[in-house]
């Protein structure tokens, strides 16, 4: 079975057929060494400028020497999917989740489009174990297997192999963004497989065994108890006579077609308008209690989260007691390129960040004034308010959940999220200059309302257990629904 270092082999062998080399890569599709080379040194110099903390986590000696490791190893014509994978490792070693190569791997749609073979499996981890999720009703392993090793190594080895195409800030939060993505991160760690041995136990009974890769077109025929219940998309209805359920979605315009406009005036204002419908009509109802459903919700910005907390807060509030950004030529252009795409006015967040970068230095941290948000002045929710996370609550979500329990305007259940309450955060991008990959870096360190100043996850008020593998039925759901109604 070929790696995808292997499969590159012929078309670096003509190579040497050709009297140019830059044109050969033209050709081809690979990128030359010197570009290649070029490139990472943008991603680097880019990072160390503007990532608002690059060495926080890792030390600069480590970046160093990996730095001249994949220089030295630059030496011959690659592949956009190899740059990707390359450059993605080479960022993820900041343990940041906002520190990354957009987009995924170009391995995956020209695999994709093919059907190609891929890693038939979904797991979880949990308490150290890795859990088998879904299977092919005819593969040799079924859900609540515990999977040991694959391809011979074990779970700490392949495990490891995986994640280092993740940027997060623990192992934790690495999992959790693995889950349902196995196929994904399986093809562009091992490359093409037929097939994958595993060594697995059931019941206590060790086995090893050969599952057969299967194509994407047949993962909806795989058996257990697959993503059960979802969480997208926003929704607003009653649960009951008088417990109201809000599950805002992601904090963005997830169905804008342009992702520049994703925080588009016009996009805040429809969330709006959909958000006041929603609030009015739980007063109108009678609700005295709200659910408020951050699971499973990638994050965004405030502009979309802080409306949600309006509608229940009793007095002004703002997301982070401090918001600090390092100036950098990157973050200038990424935030007028911002300006630009979406036109926002002068009290716009990106018009405010304009003007703050015009009395900095590039180099600077400098406190971004985050003005306060009011409470709603008229119409008002003044009911209990139930926030639940887990650990698929990201970015602006945790933000959000964090800054409900830091001014006790709620209180929070569900399951310690991955992501940090105090992070870095606050995402602006680059391009490199021959490859065109976009790199995403954090600008700011964003510290919880609490002043805690360590990046942390959420621990909420109460914890409500659920399966390790999420059914049809929605437990934790179900948990809080009766903790509500039995309160009084």
């Amino acid at each position: 079975m070929k790696s995808l270092t292997a499969l590159l082999r012929p078309a670096l062998a003509s190579l040497a057929m050709l009297t140019s080399l830059g044109a050969a890569c033209a050709q081809t599709g690979l990128i030359t060494p010197d570009d290649a080379r070029d490139d990472l040194d943008a991603l680097y110099t880019g990072l160390a400028e503007a990532d608002a903390g690059l060495f926080e986590t890792t030390p600069q000696a480590v970046f160093e020497a990996r730095y001249r490791e994949l220089h030295d190893r630059l030496d011959e014509p690659v592949s956009q999917a190899r740059l990707h994978a390359e450059f993605q490792r080479f960022a993820a070693l900041a343990r940041h989740a906002h520190t990354r190569i957009e987009g995924l791997n170009p391995v995956w749609p020209e695999h994709a489009a093919t059907d190609g073979p891929l890693f038939p499996l979904a797991f979880i981890v949990e308490h150290g174990e890795v859990i088998v999720t879904d299977a092919p009703a005819d593969a040799p392993v079924r859900p609540g297997d515990r999977i040991l090793s694959l391809e011979g190594e074990p779970n700490p080895i392949w495990l490891s192999r995986l994640t280092r195409n993740i940027s997060a800030d623990t192992p934790d939060f690495a999992y959790a963004q693995l889950s349902n993505g196995e196929f994904y991160y399986v093809l562009v760690e091992y490359g093409v497989r037929e097939s994958f041995d595993l060594e697995i136990s059931r019941d206590g009974d060790v086995r090893a065994v050969t599952v057969q890769a299967i194509p994407l077109s047949r993962m909806g025929e795989r058996i257990g108890t697959g993503p059960g219940f979802r969480l997208d998309g926003r929704e607003a209805r009653m649960l009951t006579d008088r417990i109201a359920y809000l599950r805002p979605g992601p904090f963005y315009d997830f169905e804008a077609s342009d992702p520049a406009r994703q925080y588009a005036p016009d996009a805040i204002a429809a969330f709006q308008a959909w958000l006041d419908n929603a609030y009015a009509g739980f007063i109108a109802a009678g609700a005295t209690d709200l659910v408020l459903d951050l699971r499973d919700n990638p994050g965004g910005d405030y502009s979309f989260s802080d409306p949600v907390i309006a509608w229940f807060a009793d007095r002004p509030f703002r997301f982070a007691s401090d918001f600090r950004i390092r100036v950098s030529e990157q973050a200038i252009a990424s935030n007028q390129a911002r300006l630009d795409a979406t036109g926002g006015g002068d009290t716009s967040g990106s018009a405010r960040l304009a003007a703050l970068y015009e009395g900095a230095r590039i180099g600077d941290t400098v406190t971004y004034d985050i003005p306060m948000t009011q409470p709603r002045s008229d119409m008002r929710f003044g009911g209990g308010v139930h926030v639940l996370v887990n650990r698929h609550s990201y970015s602006n979500a945790v933000t959000t959940a964090a800054l409900i329990q830091d001014y006790g305007f709620g209180t929070i259940y569900g399951e310690t999220t991955r992501d940090m309450a105090t992070t870095f955060g606050a995402m602006e991008h680059f391009t490199l200059p021959h490859s065109g990959l976009v790199v995403g870096f954090p600008k700011a360190r964003i510290i919880r309302p609490n002043g805690e100043v360590v990046p942390h996850p959420l621990t909420p008020d109460v914890m409500l257990p659920a399966p390790a593998i999420r059914g049809e039925r929605d437990v934790r759901l179900d948990l809080l629904v009766e903790r509500i109604e039995t309160a009084d």
